[in-house]
């Protein structure tokens, strides 16, 4: 801190230090004088030129000094900053936004850094060529907290910047790109020779911050395809390969059932259900149906076969505990919240429906004994599994709707729900020993982890291990000795669970 104090007896103006402050203070002789406006913005601006400067040398010295630099700057960002006026929170956001397009731009310097380094110590060893970096995309998604597949494009996307697109990387660190647009800069270009990525990079280096992402990647797009036709056509038909069908939930139970393909083929799929609903539509059996839902229930018996959509043959797993099984919060004295008699904590002790989640206990025991519309008829197959009240973990599994070997495994697929692997949402595939069978790793529900084919498979490379820390809980250990803790997600909601 800098103060300017004024001698009396001299009539004089000195800076002085907080110590020297101390004795001016003391010193009758000497009148302090607050400093202007100007001063204090001048000394801020200096701490701050100063306090980078330092952060900056650190930061340089070594990779611990640079990792103890930017945990001082998470905690530093950490709470809640006061702005004061509405302006002030404008500012905020704007520079916020910088700094987090600041630090994917450092990220993606780090993830390079990472999968050169990684490479050079394998080559080091004597590693083949293409047994080298396997599994990097896997520690890259544990330390960003994504799946393994996502942090394999990040190592693509810093190579790319890197190497190819230094402008692109620029305005990522200063900016004027986040660091979804700097994705779709590098997508676009994803097809083209080393050389056409840079002179597009060049060519739209002042576009740069200048419009919208969408926008801007529709002129990398163009150019892309101008850059290179022939190679634009080939990626379009490498790209057919991907054609898939995925599920994911959405709310109030509902799902997105969506279909991967080449755009002729969705056009046409589109079309065909658009025109047998206009030609449906206002008729005496559909006239409680819009076109759009009229869609959903063609696109569903054609692919079903049903004649109706609801008329659907499943299998339902319903997870629950023995006192959402038998009722037994029912007869708890509490308020009554419905005209069937039923108690809140009757309706509200959740069971799980796994792929959807969890549903209240009373919709749970009505499905026990389904009423089904006559004209619609449909067999549902129910399998029932009990939970520990007090713990959770599954209990048994009701194999009464047939014979079958394989008990555990459906156990622990309801169990695990989805690949083990941190932060990897991915479907489980295999059913793997934490600790090796070839280790004497006993085959039970407290060595088995569901997970995807991936995950299972970079378990196998070097410096991997899954290791039994609980019944049902693992430690992931990475190559560079990082571990991560694998919780397998709740199998029933405990919050309202008596102790």
């Amino acid at each position: 801190m800098v103060t300017t104090v004024e001698d009396r007896a001299g009539g004089r103006q000195v800076c002085v230090g907080q110590l020297a402050l101390l004795d001016a203070m003391a010193d009758p002789h000497v009148q302090i004088v607050p400093p202007s406006e100007e001063e204090y913005a001048a000394h801020d601006a200096a701490w701050m030129a100063d306090s980078a400067a330092v952060l900056a040398m650190f930061a340089g010295e070594d990779a611990d000094s640079a990792v103890q630099v930017l945990s001082l700057i998470r905690d530093l960002l950490h709470g809640t900053l006061t702005a004061g006026s509405e302006g002030a929170c404008i500012d905020q956001i704007r520079l916020l936004e910088d700094i987090k397009s600041a630090a994917a731009g450092a990220q993606v310097l780090a993830t390079e850094e990472f999968r050169s380094t990684r490479n050079l110590n394998e080559q080091a060893r004597g590693v083949k060529p293409e047994q080298r970096a396997r599994g990097i995309g896997s520690e890259i998604g544990l330390a960003k907290r994504v799946s393994p597949q996502q942090g394999s494009a990040a190592i693509r996307t810093a190579y790319t910047l890197t190497t190819d697109m230094p402008n692109a990387l620029a305005a990522l660190s200063d900016g004027r790109l986040s660091e979804y647009t700097a994705g779709l800069v590098v997508k676009e270009t994803s097809h083209l020779a080393a050389e056409a990525r840079s002179a597009i990079d060049t060519h739209m280096a002042p576009r740069y911050g200048k419009t919208g992402s969408r926008r801007l990647a529709g002129e990398v797009r163009a150019l892309a395809q101008q850059a290179d036709p022939v190679a634009y056509i080939k990626a379009h038909a490498a790209s057919k390969k991907a054609r898939a069908v995925s599920i994911r939930p959405a709310p109030s139970g509902m799902a997105y059932l969506t279909a991967l393909l080449p755009l002729g083929q969705a056009f046409a799929c589109k079309k065909a259900l658009h025109d047998a609903a206009t030609a449906m539509a206002f008729s005496k059996e559909t006239v409680d149906r819009s076109p759009t839902q009229l869609e959903a229930d063609l696109l569903v018996e054609r692919l079903t076969g049903q004649s109706h959509a609801e008329a659907v043959n499943i299998e339902v797993q319903l997870v629950m505990s023995d006192e959402t099984l038998l009722a037994t919060t029912a007869s708890s004295v509490g308020p009554r919240i419905d005209n069937t008699g039923r108690h809140a904590e009757d309706i509200f002790t959740s069971a799980w429906m796994p792929g959807f989640g969890p549903i209240p206990a009373a919709i749970a025991r009505d499905m026990l004994d389904p009423v089904h519309d006559h004209e619609t008829p449909a067999r549902v197959f129910l399998r029932r599994v009990l939970t520990d009240p007090v713990t959770g973990e599954i209990t048994k599994i009701d194999t009464r709707k047939r014979e079958f070997t394989g008990t555990l495994r459906r156990a622990l697929i309801l169990r695990d729900e989805q690949c083990r692997n941190p932060w990897c949402n991915a479907p489980i595939a295999h059913l793997d020993h934490a600790h090796p069978f070839a280790r004497n790793g006993r085959t039970n529900a407290s060595n088995g982890t569901g997970l995807c084919a991936r995950c299972n498979y970079t378990k196998e490379n070097p410096g991997w291990h899954h290791t039994p820390t609980g019944p049902s809980t693992r430690e992931v250990t990475t190559p560079t000795s990082h571990t991560y803790r694998s919780i397998p997600p709740p199998i029933l909601p405990s919050l309202n669970r008596r102790i």
